[in-house]
């Protein structure tokens, strides 16, 4: 069994990664330390009974698909929720009115597109991994890219107030 250095290794190591795609699932940060801390304990729970990672890259791809199956399981229990989320500011590194239109253009893709996008672009992920962790073909994560940017550039030509639900 993995001793206390090497799961305070692991932790330092992954903890802001996942922060940050929580972050951008969510929009809270609250919600995002939530998963971050439920994430690692189902990887405790993993390794209590027995089961060990491969290599380094199984590992992170297991930490990514937890995280992302925790974060749409929170949306759908939030859709279900009678009472109204507040909705907080996206953390961003930059902050100009740009990121604004991408925090919405995000919130609002369908979360196939969503997760990919994310992956790539914001977490810097390549295709060929994003392929091993989501269990897709690289040629099904470059549509799926191609077509989150299709729908990213129809949401910016239309304009933040017409926009509709893509």
């Amino acid at each position: 069994m993995k001793d206390i250095v090497d799961l305070n290794n692991l932790i330092n190591e992954y903890s802001d990664m996942i922060y940050h795609i929580a972050l951008r699932y969510l929009g809270s940060k609250e919600d995002a330390e939530d998963i971050v801390q439920e994430v690692f304990m189902r990887y405790i729970k993993q390794i209590k009974r027995g089961k060990y990672f491969d290599d380094e890259e199984h590992e992170k791809c297991w930490l990514i698909r937890v995280t992302m199956n925790l974060c749409c399981n929170e949306i759908n229990s939030a859709k279900r929720r009678t009472t109204l989320p507040f909705k907080e500011s996206l953390y961003c590194e930059i902050n100009v009115s740009s990121d604004n239109i991408l925090y919405n253009c995000l919130n609002n893709l369908n979360s196939k597109y969503k997760e990919i996008f994310i992956l790539h672009y914001i977490e810097d992920m390549k295709v060929s991994e994003i392929s091993k962790v989501l269990r897709i073909s690289e040629a099904n994560v470059k549509t799926r890219l191609k077509r989150a940017r299709e729908q990213i550039r129809k949401y910016i030509k239309k304009g933040e107030k017409s926009f509709e639900k893509i």
